[in-house]
């Protein structure tokens, strides 16, 4: 009996962490992967693995009828962004605050058509994922 319930709690975790919602109903979701982590250094002795970080929680859609990124945060956590072009130049940063509400948007108009890079800084740890623009 146990087992079962551990089992129906563990599937209904991964099944709420592999939810997204939308603020707006309308967009297509990033995938972001974990770019860079804690590392391990030169230590001498017994070594340990790094920590796990935490999986991203924040869901992130592109808009482009609107050329806005769309976020929602339920946590309420702080993110810090970086949006590069192909020329690995910085076209957009900034901070977002989700402590008084779990929407934003990143607003890509002043972007020309292309590919993008998105990177978001998260309790230390740093996601990216790319994305593309196209009237």
């Amino acid at each position: 009996m146990k087992t079962t319930v551990k089992f129906f709690v563990i599937l209904l975790a991964l099944v709420m962490q592999a939810g997204t919602v939308c603020a707006d109903g309308e967009g297509t979701p990033l995938t972001l992967t974990i770019s860079s982590g804690p590392k391990a250094g030169n230590i001498s002795g017994p070594r340990r693995a790094p920590a796990r970080p935490r999986p991203l929680y924040i869901d992130i859609f592109l808009n482009e009828a609107e050329r806005c990124l769309s976020l929602y945060d339920p946590e309420g956590s702080t993110i810090t962004y970086n949006i590069y072009n192909e020329d690995e130049d910085t076209v957009a940063c900034g901070t977002i605050s989700f402590a008084n509400q779990p929407e934003a948007t990143i607003s890509l108009d002043s972007l020309e058509d292309g590919i993008y890079y998105l990177e978001v800084v998260l309790n230390g740890t740093t996601y990216s994922g790319e994305f593309g623009l196209e009237e």
